[in-house]
């Protein structure tokens, strides 16, 4: 059996006899965020849909080659890169990191893509009106970032940005049961919160589509499905042979990524029914670019 294959074997295992240091595991201000651990071990797509999600949401868009867009919180840019080859349209790749952003530029080169369609630029999501202020896109793209944020965070960034990007492509996680049982929703956002050492706030379907409203978005269409994002065969998809190998090869013998990724697979095997992503195309109330 090849590399891959202990890590699909490793992954797919329910591992509860595996040794996990849960004192370690609950103090999540001292270790690094998940979404860090897997761009260590060399994973380039971290979106609770997957590449094929993020495909579905750009068919939706009405974007096209003389259009603008805007991919806030970018990461690598891997989805900001792929809108721009989809659509010939000029897409603005922004994060805090500016690291992130000097590789998004090289995936973008890599993948051939023109380079007056990329431009980068470093923007605090919290502060996205002020430093949007002077500038206004057809389209903008959020993709696993809002869902860290708590629900005040969102409305005032999304009403923020409704001045300034007419349609929204939105691709988080959400939960899937109701708003029926708080003290459960809450109970999974700390078990979450503390397997992935950051911030947990996703929404119902409702709530995602309340809070876009009061910030000024109306849904025009949305979908929901299962997390993705541990599952092997969507890591196989969404980073092709090689780099699925080599991201397996780095799990494998690292002992400390490999229980971390165990534990934290474990918590979103714990709650799959009632955990999963959802996409959302929406349209500013007082954008007359799309509609």
């Amino acid at each position: 059996m090849n590399i891959y294959g202990l890590c699909l074997q490793m992954l797919a295992t329910d591992a509860t006899h595996r040794s996990v240091d849960h004192h370690h595991a609950s103090n999540s201000s001292r270790r690094p965020n998940f979404h860090t651990v897997l761009q260590r071990v060399g994973k380039t797509v971290l979106r609770p849909g997957g590449t094929e999600g993020t495909r579905k949401l750009h068919s939706w868009s009405e974007l096209n080659r003389d259009g603008t867009a805007i991919e806030l919180s970018s990461g690598m840019g891997s989805g900001g890169v792929a809108l721009a080859k989809a659509t010939g349209a000029c897409v603005t790749l922004s994060d805090m990191d500016t690291s992130r952003l000097e590789m998004a530029s090289q995936i973008a080169r890599e993948q051939g893509v023109d380079s007056e369609l990329i431009e980068i630029m470093q923007l605090n999501m919290r502060n996205v009106g002020e430093e949007l202020e002077q500038h206004h896109y057809d389209t903008a793209i959020i993709e696993a970032s809002l869902s860290h944020y708590s629900t005040k965070e969102k409305r005032a960034i999304l009403k923020a940005l409704s001045k300034h990007a007419d349609e929204l492509l939105l691709h988080e996680i959400c939960f899937r049961c109701d708003d029926s049982s708080l003290k459960e929703l809450n109970h999974i956002k700390q078990d979450m919160s503390r397997a992935l050492a950051i911030g947990f706030h996703p929404l119902t379907v409702d709530g995602w589509t309340n809070v876009l409203h009061e910030a000024g978005y109306e849904v025009k269409r949305s979908e929901t499905g299962p997390m993705k994002v541990l599952n092997p065969v969507t890591v196989l998809q969404d980073e092709g042979p090689k780099r699925a190998a080599r991201i397996a090869w780095n799990i494998a013998t690292d002992a400390s990524i490999r229980s971390r990724v165990v534990e934290t697979r474990r918590a979103i095997k714990s709650h799959q029914h009632d955990l999963g992503y959802i996409l959302i195309r929406a349209v500013a109330n007082n954008g007359q670019a799309l509609n």
